[in-house]
């Protein structure tokens, strides 16, 4: 007789919906065990299957989230895929009649879950900065985790259980905000692009969650956790919620301790994404060797938030939503990262450059571009791709004498002509080492000058009516 596998706290990867999972499958198996040992009828073992199979394939989902950063993840992801391939033939067999199959498949199940959560999960989640803390208890642990999204979305168009949800929520210190139909659902999105967690039903009058979660991974430029929440739990209803974008499902009633766990988990997804202020220390690497201060920085990102929200109040046409014109903003410092690739004799020269080295100094956005693109194509994080367009074309010019691609009008990303102007500003009223500052009315001057020759003509007539904003925030961030 096969032994029975007990859970033990050291199996603990320090996830806890992770551990929940690993106990979970510890108890189907441990269920196969029993049933196969006692000589129970087939459809009970074939039921026993058919849970373990939908449960396993549902776990490495959430272990493939998690380990996208991992250098490994892809060697992982085989090994998951081959384990559902080996398993899904032997049940194939057994319930085409071969009974000779059944010890095959519990010894193989055991002994795998054994290695894999033992062994290779342990290793990844550790590698990734996750370790399991016996004297940490549960109850401190939730009272006193880092809360990366303040708010929380519910959406619901019965009002009784969007107060069962928001009672726990609140409980739980979640800041909830409500709506009552899909459309509803968006409208609060568009105003509050700090929400990173959307806890939605499915049968709503109007748009319901299937076409809610379709149009937020549509319109999403940070990444949104979806957890649906509804009292349909077929199989069908899952399926197709998972496939129109979302990340979790819950039957109902809910538990709230289970909702805890699962927005916990959509949070350690979210914080891979959520590196303000990373972004922000990287980026003063190149202002540091440019002698320039963290001060230029914050300027942009004022600017440039400045000018992509008015382009979203009375620019519609420019497709730009509260969202994007957010992560334009946030995503800012990152212009300039390729300087860190170039020589301090150029960099830090105090006079003119030679026509030499100001081809050297151009390269500086394609190192930049390359750079962020690398990663964005790794990650295919939507923040990244406009931190790849704004850094790499922030150069480009309308008239089509930028560089480095020589690109021209419209065919300029909105987010790099946005950069654009909030750099060239910063650029002409700011002290450099090859040149003093100038006045706002000489800037002025040089921007409605450059009007469909250096810049977007739109951008220049939002610079005119936002120009006494940009005056407030050059004397609150003023170098000295």
């Amino acid at each position: 007789m096969i032994e029975r596998i007990d859970w033990h706290d050291s199996f603990n990867v320090g996830v806890k919906i992770v551990d929940i999972q690993h106990q979970k499958l510890f108890s189907l198996i441990n269920e196969l065990i029993v049933q196969t040992s006692s000589e129970q009828q087939k459809g009970i073992i074939e039921k026993v299957l058919d849970d373990l199979m939908d449960y396993t394939d549902y776990h490495f989902k959430t272990e493939e989230k998690l380990f996208k950063v991992h250098p490994g993840f892809k060697k992982h992801k085989v090994v998951h895929q081959s384990f559902i391939e080996k398993v899904s033939g032997f049940v194939s067999v057994f319930k085409a009649g071969n009974k000779d199959f059944k010890p095959a498949i519990v010894g193989f199940l055991v002994d795998w879950i054994k290695k894999h959560v033992l062994d290779m999960d342990k290793a990844y989640f550790q590698e990734l900065g996750y370790s399991f803390n016996e004297e940490v208890t549960e109850s401190k642990d939730i009272q006193t985790r880092p809360l990366i999204c303040e708010k929380v979305l519910v959406v619901d168009d019965s009002p009784e259980q969007r107060f069962l949800l928001k009672t726990v929520l609140e409980q739980e210190c979640y800041k909830v905000v409500e709506a009552e139909s899909g459309v509803g659902a968006l409208a609060v999105c568009q105003e509050n692009s700090d929400i990173r967690i959307v806890i939605t039903d499915i049968n709503m009058p109007g748009m319901d969650g299937f076409e809610l979660i379709s149009t937020l991974r549509k319109q999403q430029v940070r990444y949104v956790y979806i957890i649906v929440v509804t009292a349909q739990d077929d199989k069908e209803t899952v399926i197709k919620a998972l496939s129109s974008g979302a990340d979790d499902f819950l039957s109902k009633p809910v538990f709230p301790h289970e909702l805890s766990l699962r927005i916990q988990a959509g949070q350690q997804l979210l914080k891979l994404e959520s590196q303000d202020e990373l972004i922000f220390s990287l980026a003063k690497l190149s202002d540091y060797r440019s002698l320039e201060t963290g001060r230029h920085l914050e300027r942009v990102r004022q600017y440039t938030l400045e000018i992509a929200r008015y382009l979203v109040r009375h620019y519609p046409e420019k497709g730009i939503k509260n969202q994007m014109a957010d992560e334009i903003s946030r995503v800012s410092p990152l212009h300039d990262i390729g300087k860190v690739a170039i020589s301090d004799r150029i960099l830090k020269k105090p006079g003119r450059l030679t026509n030499e080295e100001f081809d050297i100094m151009k390269e500086h956005s394609r190192i930049g571009g390359d750079l962020i693109s690398d990663i964005y194509l790794k990650t295919g994080s939507p923040s990244l791709r406009i931190a790849f367009e704004l850094t790499m074309y922030h150069h480009e010019k309308w008239d089509g004498t930028g560089y480095p691609a020589g690109l021209s009008g419209n065919g300029i990303p909105v987010a790099a002509r946005v950069m654009a102007m909030a750099d060239v500003y910063d650029a002409l009223t700011t002290e450099r080492v090859y040149k003093k500052a100038f006045s706002h009315e000489k800037a002025r001057q040089i921007i409605v000058e450059g009007k469909g020759k250096h810049f977007d003509p739109d951008l220049v007539d939002i610079f005119l009516a936002l120009e006494k904003r940009f005056v407030k925030f050059k004397k609150e961030l003023n170098d000295k």
